[in-house]
């Protein structure tokens, strides 16, 4: 396990914290004060993903376009819901928008199609799932990509055990501290411990090339590993020995 650096302030070492400006009537620190970063990084699976599908047409008529689109879509959140509560779908975009005409010169461009596109984001909350999301959608949409991720329940569930971790790791650093410079564990006192954020340590991402709108030919669906992600997090322990 990789440690973070050790900041260690003791004290200048063992010197006298006492400011000697002249008329300075501070008292002189009665304790030596140490500060340790502790760290403590656990590996777990990925079990959630977000699934983006898309559905693109181009067509003379606006409504053409626009309804193609739509048909697509509810045909694919039909799909989508009868895969039961752990997948869930927004409709994330839904727009029209022209396709000009090349002008030729002396010419002004025209509307020569309208292209009409829906966005869809499904999220996997149990990653075995995910291929027959991507068979849902069958030839109506495609997959613009794939992201796997450890999801807010399992990092809360694996939190208690990265802080007792941490903090150990801490604790471990001032205990050779104190030790190295000829002192006894038992005399350490702990004065604050600040506990940072969990980090999943970034996510997994598949990326999907995208098909020709005008395609009906049904894809062959890839058969998707969800992998592991390396959760992560750190405290700062201030302690302190006496004189």
């Amino acid at each position: 396990m990789k440690k973070s650096i050790v900041t260690c302030l003791v004290a200048a070492s063992l010197m006298p914290m006492t400011a000697w400006a002249a008329g300075d009537t501070t008292t002189p620190q009665k304790t030596i004060q140490m500060t340790m970063e502790g760290e403590a990084r656990m590996t777990v699976p990925n079990d959630e993903a977000i699934v983006v599908l898309s559905a693109q047409r181009q067509e003379k008529d606006v409504n053409a376009a626009t309804d193609d689109v739509v048909r697509c879509g509810d045909a694919v959140m039909k799909a989508l819901k009868a895969l039961g509560p752990n997948v869930v779908v927004e409709t994330t975009g839904l727009s029209t928008q022209p396709v000009y005409t090349r002008a030729k010169e002396g010419e002004v461009s025209e509307v020569g199609a309208w292209q009409a596109r829906q966005t869809l984001r499904v999220t996997v909350r149990d990653v075995q799932l995910v291929s027959k999301v991507l068979s849902a959608a069958g030839s109506d949409m495609t997959y613009d990509g794939i992201q796997f991720r450890v999801s807010d329940r399992a990092q809360d569930a694996q939190q208690d055990e990265l802080i007792r971790r941490a903090v150990a790791d801490a604790m471990r650093q001032a205990q050779v501290v104190t030790q190295s410079i000829d002192r006894k564990a038992s005399e350490l006192e702990v004065t604050n411990i600040r506990v940072g954020s969990v980090s999943d340590g970034g996510r997994r991402y598949y990326a999907a090339p995208m098909m020709a709108a005008e395609s009906s030919v049904r894809r062959a669906v890839p058969q998707v590993s969800a992998g592991t992600a390396e959760m992560s997090l750190s405290v700062t322990l201030q302690a302190e020995l006496p004189r």
